[in-house]
């Protein structure tokens, strides 16, 4: 681990992660992750629907960092978690993301 980035796990290579196409991911312990690329920046949230619990690593990458969920098209800020367009009314976890030598690291200890 790099100095700096204590709290931080190994989650994938930067090169996995591709615009418009988000990535599922599972964190040692079992959490998983979805990883969003919006232009330079890698997001990272829960990989559940607030709504349902379904995958949002299955759904759709928009512009802006927003994330829809395929099965009910629940919207959510992949920066903030917030819910952009129901039916979910709840928030979703995000996570501290840092890209240090093509490596993506997130804090494995909950949402920022």
């Amino acid at each position: 681990m790099n100095a700096g980035l204590d709290g931080f796990v190994q989650a994938a290579r930067a090169e996995q992660v591709l615009d418009g196409q988000p990535l599922a991911v599972e964190l040692p312990g079992g959490r998983r992750l979805c990883l969003i690329r919006d232009g330079a920046e890698i997001l990272a949230v829960a990989d559940e629907c607030a709504h349902q619990a379904f995958p949002l690593s299955a759904g759709e990458v928009l512009p802006g960092g927003t994330i829809e969920c395929p099965w009910h098209g629940a919207r959510f800020d992949c920066r903030s978690g917030a819910v952009l367009r129901g039916p979910a009314k709840d928030s979703i976890a995000t996570y501290e993301v840092s890209v240090v030598d093509d490596t993506v690291y997130v804090r494995a200890n909950g949402s920022r």
